[in-house]
């Protein structure tokens, strides 16, 4: 299988070019196929971002969503662009989802293929295209989906910099004209990622141990000129939601002190066994 793959890769990589097509084209039509009525009816959070999109439309926007426990507002902005351009209805409340799952299909595919190979591309964007949870999250008009898109992306592109920062002659330098902007444009895609879901809050223990592993194989040099691009990139775009957190620190907190652990209705008073047995429970969505 592996060499027939290599036999359609020629030099204009059309083979391969098909294939990820025929992916993107699947991942499509597990998203699109109707959208307004699978699954049937309307969530509460979906019903609460339409409501927000119609008032952005009116002007009534804000960079901050206080309703419905708080939702940081890209889809609601983007919602709002659907529901201009299509009207209001279930299937522009979910269209953003669906095409962004659709764009993580090739965005899966070009982050797998820069850390490993275009066959591993192929195969993780085929898993991504046809995952139950990937296409459930992509057919609900919930934001959580844009948070793996900015990910994705982010990584995609920091790869990409890390791989050209390895051709960079002269060490001493801070800028480098193709690595720096793809570091800056990775930090971009990182602060973006703070306008999606909350959960992207965890995100910073991972990339610290990212950068610690990279330092112990590679050498502190390589990389510190790009984590520094990388920090602008990604301060230019945070910076108005940091001033607003500044401002409201309550809202901060908000959803994720009533879903913590720490929360005493959710640990009834016993923290440590609601840590086992929430940590086995994820654990076990990987098993059964």
């Amino acid at each position: 299988m592996q060499s027939y793959l290599k036999r359609l890769s020629g030099p204009s990589a059309f083979g391969w070019a098909l294939l990820l097509l025929a992916i993107v084209g699947l991942a499509a039509v597990l998203r699109l196929w109707q959208l307004g009525s699978l699954p049937p009816g309307l969530y509460r959070d979906e019903a609460f971002n339409g409501l927000d999109a119609l008032r952005a439309l009116d002007g009534d926007g804000a960079i901050f969503f206080t309703a419905n426990n708080g939702r940081e507002p890209l889809y609601i902005y983007l919602t709002a662009a659907a529901t201009a351009l299509f009207g209001r209805s279930a299937a522009s409340l979910r269209l953003a989802a669906a095409l962004t799952g659709i764009l993580t299909t090739w965005l899966t595919y070009k982050l797998a293929a820069a850390w490993f190979d275009r066959l591993t591309g192929l195969f993780a964007a085929f898993i991504w295209a046809t995952t139950l949870w990937a296409v459930h999250l992509s057919r609900v008009g919930l934001r959580p989906i844009l948070l793996v898109a900015a990910l994705t992306l982010t990584f995609w592109l920091a790869t990409l910099a890390y791989e050209k920062s390895a051709a960079d002659k002269e060490r001493n330098r801070f800028f480098y004209p193709q690595s720096s902007i793809l570091w800056f444009a990775a930090g971009l895609a990182y602060g973006l990622a703070f306008y999606t879901y909350l959960a992207v809050r965890f995100t910073p223990l991972l990339l610290v141990l990212i950068i610690v592993y990279l330092t112990w194989r590679d050498g502190w040099r390589r990389l510190w000129p790009g984590l520094v691009w990388f920090g602008l990139g990604t301060a230019v775009v945070i910076a108005p939601l940091v001033l607003f957190y500044a401002r409201h620190f309550d809202l901060f907190f908000g959803r994720a002190g009533q879903v913590s652990i720490f929360n005493s209705v959710i640990n009834g008073g016993n923290l440590w066994g609601a840590l086992w047995r929430q940590t086995g429970r994820a654990l076990g969505m990987f098993l059964w």
